[in-house]
């Protein structure tokens, strides 16, 4: 009999720790206050996916927490150097990204992501599509941006190379942005229907 309890009390333990170390977590608006989730460290990528804002702050120490005014759900995974974070209902989820160093942001669907701060990078690349929104204010050597689709993107900052890939329709506001050098590169449509980049 105590063998049996030990045997359960062990498993129970071990499966708690395997479900945390895959670094996925579920959070939810109810929780009074912001929830930092601490096994989210050593992404350089983020990508947002749905009904989601993500406001991105550089800061010493990463982590992620709800915003004061959320009101909905969202699932954070982390693979590699990459952070996913995904609406899981239909309401609109409000979160904070401690980022210390990033290189790669990407929006879709109807996500929005914004810049608390400026974001000190070496080079930046920044990725929309559907009707994804962002806001980045940035200071960078290099940005890579690519907007497709109804995406819309506003900048501001300054970058010493600045490679910009979009169609007609998509929407690029500059507010007290400087690049010394931009390379503009339209998008075509292949026999797929789906945008790509043109190659130079």
């Amino acid at each position: 009999m105590k063998t049996s309890i030990k045997t359960l009390i062990a498993t129970t333990l071990t499966a708690i720790v395997l479900s945390t170390a895959v670094f996925s977590t579920s959070v939810s608006a109810s929780e009074t206050h912001p929830l930092k989730v601490s096994a989210v460290n050593g992404f350089k990528k983020v990508s947002v996916k749905g009904n989601v804002e993500v406001i991105l702050i550089q800061r010493a120490n990463s982590g992620v927490a709800y915003a004061e005014d959320n009101t909905g759900t969202a699932k954070i995974l982390q693979s590699g150097d990459m952070l996913r974070i995904t609406s899981t209902d239909g309401t609109f989820a409000k979160l904070i990204v401690y980022v210390t160093d990033i290189y790669r942001i990407e929006a879709t669907d109807n996500a929005v992501v914004k810049t608390e701060g400026k974001l000190n990078s070496l080079y930046l690349q920044i990725f929309l599509k559907g009707n994804a929104h962002a806001e980045i204010n940035t200071i960078s050597k290099g940005l890579y941006t690519v907007i497709q689709d109804d995406a819309d993107l506003k900048l501001s900052g300054s970058t010493d190379t600045h490679t910009l890939v979009m169609g007609n329709t998509q929407k690029l506001t500059i507010d007290k942005f400087a690049a010394l050098k931009t390379n503009i590169k339209p998008t075509e449509i292949t026999a797929t229907g789906k945008e790509i980049a043109a190659v130079y």
